[in-house]
């Protein structure tokens, strides 16, 4: 098999020694090739042929941006956590698998393909994009308005409110009105003042 026909691979973790180990296991089989070692995510080109992206979710500003999609825009590679420790559930929704630092070689060559097939199967390169209503949506949300609140302030209907923010949640895979607040806030949608 030639390189080419190899699964490319980027891994971004800010321990040499923790990436040269993954790195090595990875290389053993034969359908995978590291391409990138990084040790953020700011330094990934969107506009390399990546297949997957192994990512420590440590290096996420959670801050600055709530889901690790917003990372990597442009491209529809399969994002993989590579954690140390347990983390949220809300969290790890974000990757298409997960490996553990404690995982052995063929478990971790089980998730990454478990990994592929499920970014083919579910594909979210965009799942995640809000269109403008439905951030102004979510930010009224967030805020405390009730639906007919929101309606009539963006002159809608109440279903098409309601439809909205269906959708808000299906896109960003969060069902909780405290969950949408948290998420609006992280996204810099709402201030921390204007939540009532």
């Amino acid at each position: 098999m030639s390189r080419k026909d190899k699964y490319r691979i980027a891994l971004i973790e800010p321990s040499e020694i923790i990436a040269a180990g993954i790195a090595s296991i990875i290389e053993r089989h034969p359908d995978f090739v590291v391409e990138q070692t990084l040790n953020s995510p700011d330094y990934f080109n969107t506009g390399s042929d990546i297949d997957i992206i192994i990512i420590n979710p440590c290096v996420i500003d959670y801050n600055d941006r709530f889901d690790v999609r917003t990372y990597f825009t442009g491209t529809n590679a399969a994002i993989v956590a590579l954690t140390h420790n347990n983390l949220e559930e809300n969290v790890l929704r974000q990757y298409n698998e997960c490996i553990g630092t404690y995982d052995n070689a063929s478990r971790i060559i089980q998730k990454l393909k478990n990994a592929i097939e499920e970014n083919e199967q579910n594909p979210r390169s965009d799942i995640n994009e809000l269109s403008s209503r439905e951030r102004d949506i979510l930010a009224a949300v967030a805020k405390g308005l009730t639906n007919k609140e929101i309606a009539d302030k963006f002159n809608i209907s109440i279903y098409t409110v309601i439809s909205h923010r269906r959708n808000i949640s299906q896109k960003l895979g969060i069902n909780s009105i405290p969950g949408l607040t948290v998420y609006a806030i992280m996204n810099k949608l709402v201030d921390m003042s204007d939540i009532g």
